[in-house]
């Protein structure tokens, strides 16, 4: 792959544009790409993004409750409760019993909820890793590039950015 030689070009506020907006379009373009994937799966298994925010929780944090997953996905207790209610019809998560409190309710994904996340997973780090092998000598300089971009991104967290705007998530 042969890149653009851009760094002949005087830096001013017209090339930081230029860049700005390549950068945008690469990012939409990878995001775009990469999600189809998830999303053919969402759509087969008539799941939502917020449902599949809570299946991932869950699947990194089991035993969590209702209250913990509000938190972490930055939604109200009354909006994860009506998607846990959800998943349990669909038989992808299970309530269970806290012996110490009845109040605290934990909640597990079940053998078909790990299954949808793994699948998941499966499919795109597939698709990943034979992309991976296209790109040949480029790989190593492009990861570098993603891992310096994921450095900026912790370091300006989107969550952040929404919780300043004092913005909602329902």
């Amino acid at each position: 792959m042969v890149l653009p030689n851009y760094s002949a070009m005087t830096y001013n506020k017209g090339m930081e544009e230029v860049l700005a907006a390549r950068f945008r379009k690469a990012y939409w373009a990878i995001v775009h790409n990469v999600d189809v994937l998830r999303l053919r799966i969402w759509e087969e298994r008539g799941i939502t993004l917020p449902q599949l925010r809570v299946l991932s929780y869950l699947r990194a944090n089991p035993q969590a409750t209702t209250n913990a997953l509000a938190r972490a996905l930055g939604l109200t207790a009354p909006t994860v409760s009506g998607l846990v209610d959800k998943l349990v019809i669909a038989g992808l998560v299970v309530r269970g019993v806290n012996p110490d409190d009845r109040r605290v309710i934990p909640l597990s994904l079940t053998p078909e909820g790990t299954g949808v996340i793994s699948e998941i997973r499966q499919g795109n780090q597939a698709y990943l890793s034979e992309l991976a092998g296209d790109l040949g000598e480029d790989l190593e300089p492009i990861i570098f590039a993603l891992e310096h971009l994921v450095a900026a991104i912790d370091e300006r967290p989107a969550r952040a950015a929404i919780a300043e705007d004092g913005a909602t998530h329902t």
